[in-house]
């Protein structure tokens, strides 16, 4: 299949209803032209929900720490709740979309990371639903919870399985929208375009620090895995601008 773009609609935009609104406006607007695939996560809502129900938050080495208790309130909150608001409003601007999860088709298949508990790597990607939505006109949105080989559900980082999905596709565009833009040197201007032979330095200078080096590595291995190129933008500026970073080969 040609021309697919995966887009991962970053957690923390949920929180910026401004934002989010603007996104579906402009997604509706070019899905009607190009075959887009959206990944989501969800980290605000599973806090809100963890905290109204008094469940402590664990994390281990910045990552969410996900006991069965846990893994019931993300399940609840990316699948019932996210997943179908964003569809929803995809809808309501004249998109026939389609909200699932990585289960649904075996999408996901994962080995489970136990230092995290019921978190999920991907191990296989199955994209045959997903071609089978947009052959059929839909625009599928997909929550990022997947499943063990005993079809457990598991957590799977939303950026993980954007980038899984963008690889089985090899796809045109895999696109971050994040709450930031894009990738910022050390004077804080963003970098506008990164090759993959450039990260590595750009992470040992500490240039690019923190949260970003796992996306960052994310990118790189999709781009050395045949999708065309990556881009970190600025998700309150809309995906019509695509103002950010842009890593290519």
């Amino acid at each position: 299949m040609k021309d697919i773009t995966v887009i991962k609609f970053g957690g923390s935009l949920t929180k910026n209803k401004e934002a989010q609104k603007k996104f579906i406006q402009e997604l509706a607007q070019i899905s009607k032209k190009q075959n887009i695939v959206l990944i989501h996560g969800g980290g605000p809502e599973i806090n809100n929900l963890l905290n109204r129900l008094n469940i402590e938050s664990k994390f281990v080495n910045g990552l969410r720490y996900t006991d069965e208790q846990t893994l019931e309130i993300v399940e609840m909150t990316l699948s019932g709740k996210v997943n179908k608001m964003l569809t929803a409003e995809l809808i309501a601007c004249g998109v026939k979309a389609v909200g699932i999860s990585a289960k649904d088709g075996s999408i996901a298949i994962c080995d489970v990371k136990k230092e995290l508990g019921f978190v999920g790597e991907p191990t296989k990607i199955d994209i045959n639903l997903i071609e089978t939505l947009i052959n059929g006109g839909f625009f599928p949105v997909i929550s990022s919870v997947g499943m063990d080989k005993t079809a457990h559900s598991v957590n799977i980082n939303a950026d993980t399985l954007a980038t899984n999905i963008a690889i089985e596709f090899k796809a045109d565009k895999l696109i971050f929208l994040t709450d930031v833009a894009g990738v910022l040197g050390k004077d804080k201007n963003t970098i506008k375009e990164i090759k993959i032979s450039e990260v590595d330095d750009l992470i040992k200078s500490e240039v690019i620090t923190g949260g970003m080096i796992p996306k960052i590595n994310s990118c790189k291995q999709a781009i050395q895995k045949g999708v065309k190129e990556v881009l970190i933008i600025d998700g309150i500026s809309g995906i019509k601008q695509l103002k950010g970073t842009v890593i290519k080969k």
